[in-house]
């Protein structure tokens, strides 16, 4: 499973690891949420969300994840990424995702989900939406297509501030649950070749 942020931010910045902020607390959880149940998730899931579930969070799901970001050096004050500094960073994107070869990809917002797709990405009517797309192999030049799933950023939700919804099934952060839910069932079947394609949209 490869997961793709925007660019880091203060926390990420600093740390040298994508996806340690808050916003990537929340994504982090939110996957917890949507994982098939094992027994490893489960007596995570006892702790409570403190520092030490968030520690072991990510460390049970570095096992099947790879985090990274579109632009990989953190924009002033946290604008979005300048079209030129998406430009800079592309290829090393698509060189990126070729060495993970991930199953699925989760794009966290519009921009990785744009630059990834190669055309504007509404996310809030996109969102859960599976997209069939192509990163150019640095060894033959010919498109290799994966597929990837569009979910709100973890930033967007923060500032919406409905996680407190979630137990009663209401709001954004729940329904971006159930796209990561949908989207590790996926991954299931990719896993498994199961998986009929056609439907993707490119």
């Amino acid at each position: 499973l490869l997961i793709v942020g925007e660019a880091p931010g203060a926390t990420e910045d600093e740390s040298g690891v994508p996806f340690v902020g808050d916003g990537g607390q929340l994504l982090m959880d939110m996957i917890a949420k949507a994982w098939p149940p094992d027994d490893e998730m489960t007596s995570l899931r006892r702790i409570g969300e403190d520092e030490t579930y968030f520690r072991e969070l990510r460390t049970y799901l570095d096992k099947f994840v790879f985090w990274t970001n579109a632009a990989l050096c953190r924009p002033p004050e946290n604008r979005n990424p300048t079209a030129l500094e998406l430009k800079s960073c592309r290829e090393r994107l698509e060189r990126t995702v070729y060495a993970v070869d991930p199953v699925l990809i989760i794009a966290a917002g519009k921009i990785p989900a744009s630059i990834l797709l190669g055309k504007t990405v509404q996310i809030t009517e996109k969102h859960g939406t599976i997209y069939d797309i192509a990163v150019k192999s640095p060894v033959t030049g010919d498109p290799v297509r994966y597929p990837m799933l569009v979910i709100l950023h973890p930033a967007y939700l923060l500032r919406q501030g409905d996680q407190n919804l979630v137990k009663s099934r209401k709001g954004v952060t729940y329904a971006t649950i159930q796209d990561l839910r949908e989207g590790l069932r996926l991954l299931d079947a990719l896993h498994r070749d199961t998986y009929d394609r056609s439907f993707l949209e490119r």
